[in-house]
């Protein structure tokens, strides 16, 4: 076979074989860009959801919390007023006794409401913190994509590869030709 068909051949080939390398690594940086994100959306999706449910909990035991306060608020009130009735207790004193109860309830109500607003306060953390681990795996997913679609060959890398494989092709068929 002519040397320069030789050339020709080997050249095509390291053409092709670097192709199928680049297209190889597309194929597998799409592929782990693609399970990466997959797994951050589990993840991002259970973490929410949990979140949320330990929110809307949290409101549901500050409400349970406030309605069983109301309910002791006047029970304390019916006492008062039982005891006011039965000693005989009018005016200024009967108002400071009912007026304690209120404070007293006012002052559990502030404590629920603090407690709670708190709790909401962390879980709200929480979720930025999911969403800023959401983002940074993104992130980090998107570099990793770029950094394997960086490993592929240039159109420049390969061309001077064919070229170079075309002349050691070349000069093989040439020393065959040579020495046969």
């Amino acid at each position: 076979m002519d040397p320069v068909t030789v050339g020709i051949v080997g050249a095509g080939l390291s053409v092709l074989a670097a192709e199928e390398r680049n297209a190889a690594i597309e194929r597998q940086a799409a592929e782990n860009f693609n399970a990466s994100l997959t797994i951050l959306d589990q993840k991002r999706s259970v973490d929410f959801t949990g979140l949320l449910y330990q929110g809307a909990e949290l409101n549901r035991q500050v409400g349970a919390q406030l309605t069983q306060l109301d309910f002791e608020q006047r029970k304390a009130k019916a006492q008062t007023v039982v005891k006011t009735t039965e000693r005989n207790i009018y005016g200024a004193t009967a108002m400071k006794l009912a007026s304690q109860v209120d404070k007293d309830a006012a002052m559990l109500e502030d404590s629920i409401v603090q407690k709670g607003e708190a709790a909401m306060s962390d879980i709200q953390t929480s979720l930025a913190n999911a969403n800023y681990s959401y983002n940074s795996g993104v992130y980090s997913a998107s570099q990793s994509y770029a950094n394997m679609m960086n490993q592929r060959q240039s159109g420049t890398e390969i061309m001077a590869g064919a070229l170079n494989t075309g002349v050691s092709f070349a000069t093989a068929g040439y020393n065959l030709q040579k020495a046969g």
